[in-house]
């Protein structure tokens, strides 16, 4: 066994700030462990091609794929998640939204002292460094400028883009470009990781710029297949490297798991740690009964509708093609410089809610995926890609074997409350309503999806449960709190096992509003923080930076 003093399991959006803060202090060692490989490709930072790059590769991509869904006609589906350093930070869409004030109360309220939004939003502001915390006016307090993550408006967006945030005005949405300041209501063009040109993935935000020091040690190409228990603590990990079968066996005196929201819970059951029954069907010695493990899966279903316009977007087409890499390259504008979507609203489905209940995102493409993952592109079409912000339904992580490289068993159930399908309808033709705006009309030249002879309630249901998709924004299955189905405490601490902690999107109790890439960072910083004031003095045998720099794979 080797000794540190922390060893983080997951090198993506929150594991790469946990390595950042807690290697801070030249005394501590830090151990950081990712299962796949580096993110050295210069192309890989590049928004759009990045993500044709890494989408469907099983280098770079975990490409879990669901179990049927019966709320969704059984149809089966691939999550793809970032297997890399940054791991899905590195190869999302890059959209950061905070989340509403609404959202992180309710956390609080839940039994959780410490994440109010008053208390997390001076989080999110040691992150940025925000181009809006340089500007003059009203808002400008409001943002962080001494943060690693660059977070810049989209730039050069697509005339389209800003067609739909007039679209959305027209319709009694406001227009808000600062979302993220408490009041989450309107639309405007996004706001995404990047520094104009290239993706700001959490590596390159938080690991890159500290990969100098001593202290801190990257292992890639490395499983870790079991947390060591003895006596009720975690006291190790073992770790299998390069696909080998034999595992080596690091000791340390904490272990953080932010292996996300599907990881963390598999690595969990695979350590005993878990759902006492389901555990010894799988014929794994139950370390603690944690019946919550694995449960509480939340997501923001999504359902796409598209129309045919009459000028180009995004396509493979030479001419977009050559424009759109010129636009990148000599004025870091452009189709290239998202990832996609470039704009969005925050809306009501009804007027009397407190909050809005739906997103809507406007992708200036169109696009189908074959049977073996391919993308093939739409020309002269747009997406507008509405979710829920609020899901009632739950799913599930399970095992599928005592295997450590056996993918979990993922039971999405993503439309399982009635609730969730009339939120998702109303949303849907909310975005048949943005189409017809006078903005829109000189462009639209056909609904293509659903099409107008979807009309009914019946034809609706049938089109979104045929139709509706993950958004990519799945947590909560290890989740915070203090009831009979909590994994960690509010100080994210496993309960029952001392010196585990889970670090990740699967801790929190509920999904907040918009995409949360942002607030697993946020989560890191104020776990860091955590263990930083409950850290105790703890023995370290030799220098761990010169046990390991032969096994260290260079960032």
């Amino acid at each position: 066994m080797k000794q540190w003093d922390y060893i983080i399991v997951g090198a993506g959006s929150s594991g790469c700030v946990l390595a950042n803060r807690l290697s801070a202090d030249p005394s501590k060692g830090v151990l950081l462990i990712e299962a796949g490989t580096s993110d050295r490709n210069p192309l890989q930072r590049i928004p759009m091609v990045g993500v044709l790059l890494n989408y469907g590769h099983p280098a770079r991509d975990w490409g879990y794929q669901t179990q049927p869904d019966p709320s969704r006609h059984d149809r089966v589906e691939v999550n793809p998640r970032g297997k890399l350093l940054g791991g899905t930070s590195s190869v999302n869409g890059m959209i950061y939204v905070r989340g509403a004030k609404e959202d992180f109360d309710g956390w609080a309220e839940l039994g959780n002292p410490g994440w109010s939004y008053d208390e997390v939003v001076p989080l999110y502001r040691g992150l940025e460094d925000h181009e809006w915390s340089r500007t003059p006016g009203e808002h400008r307090e409001h943002y962080g400028h001494a943060g690693g993550l660059k977070v810049r408006q989209i730039k050069g967006a697509h005339r389209l883009s800003r067609v739909f945030v007039s679209a959305c005005t027209e319709l009694g949405i406001p227009e808000n470009p600062h979302y993220n300041t408490g009041t989450q209501e309107g639309a405007c063009i996004l706001s995404a990781t990047h520094s104009g040109r290239v993706r700001y993935s959490s590596s390159q935000a938080f690991l890159q710029p500290i990969k100098h020091r001593r202290n801190l040690h990257v292992l890639t190409h490395s499983l870790v297949t079991r947390v060591l228990i003895k006596d009720k603590r975690a006291v190790g990990v073992c770790v299998a490297q390069n696909g080998k079968r034999e595992a080596t066996e690091y000791q340390a005196g904490q272990i953080i798991l932010s292996g996300g929201v599907f990881n963390s819970p598999q690595l969990l059951m695979l350590s005993g740690i878990g759902p006492g029954r389901h555990l010894q069907e799988k014929g794994i010695c139950v370390e603690l009964d944690l019946p919550g493990v694995g449960q509480n899966l939340q997501d923001h279903p999504n359902c796409p509708i598209l129309a045919k316009v009459n000028v180009h977007t995004f396509s493979t087409r030479p001419t977009v093609a050559i424009k759109a890499a010129i636009d990148w390259l000599l004025f870091g504008r452009g189709l290239l410089t998202s990832a996609g979507c470039q704009a969005l609203a925050f809306v009501k489905t009804r007027t009397e809610l407190p909050q809005p209940d739906v997103q809507i995102h406007i992708m200036p493409l169109g696009f189908t995926v074959n049977e073996k993952k391919k993308v093939r592109f739409l020309d002269s079409c747009i997406t507008l890609l509405p979710n829920i912000s609020h899901p009632f339904s739950r799913g599930e992580v399970k095992l599928n074997s005592r295997r450590s490289d056996d993918s979990p068993k993922i039971y999405p159930n993503m439309l399982e409350d009635e609730r969730d399908i009339k939120t998702l309808m109303a949303a849907a033709t909310l975005c048949r309503a943005l189409l017809q705006t006078p903005s829109f009309r000189p462009y639209v030249e056909q609904e293509t999806s659903p099409g107008r002879d979807v009309q009914t309630h019946q034809q609706w249901e049938h089109f979104i449960r045929e139709n509706a998709s993950s958004g990519a924004h799945q947590c909560g299955t290890c989740k915070m709190g203090i009831d009979r189905l909590a994994v960690v405490d509010p100080r994210l601490r496993v309960h029952g096992i001392e010196g585990l902690r889970v670090i990740d999107a699967s801790i929190m109790p509920r999904v907040p509003s918009g995409n949360t890439n942002a607030s697993c960072m946020m989560i890191a910083e104020k776990g860091a923080q955590m263990i930083l004031q409950d850290a105790k003095p703890m023995s370290r045998v030799g220098r761990p930076g010169e046990r390991l720099k032969e096994q260290s794979e260079a960032l």
